[in-house]
């Protein structure tokens, strides 16, 4: 019988010290992460968009990585 699949995500905005980064980057612990301005972190539209866009290669490494073990599986 074939199992089931549990799906979890985390969304944690913090203020940080970090200087601005251009654009999502993957931590070492393999979490996916961006530095936004403050400007951006308190503005509905643009924070919004950066969760977007963090978001995007967070689900597509994650899902490289479920399929990745599927395969190895078969």
């Amino acid at each position: 019988m074939a199992k089931n699949y549990k799906i979890k995500v985390k969304v944690e905005i913090v203020e940080s010290e970090q200087a601005v980064s251009t654009e999502p980057v993957q931590t070492e612990a393999g979490e996916f992460e961006w530095v936004i301005s403050a400007g951006q972190g308190q503005s509905i539209d643009q924070c919004e968009q950066a969760l977007l866009q963090t978001n995007y290669p967070a689900l597509r490494a994650a899902l490289a990585e479920h399929l990745t073990e599927l395969s190895k599986k078969k």
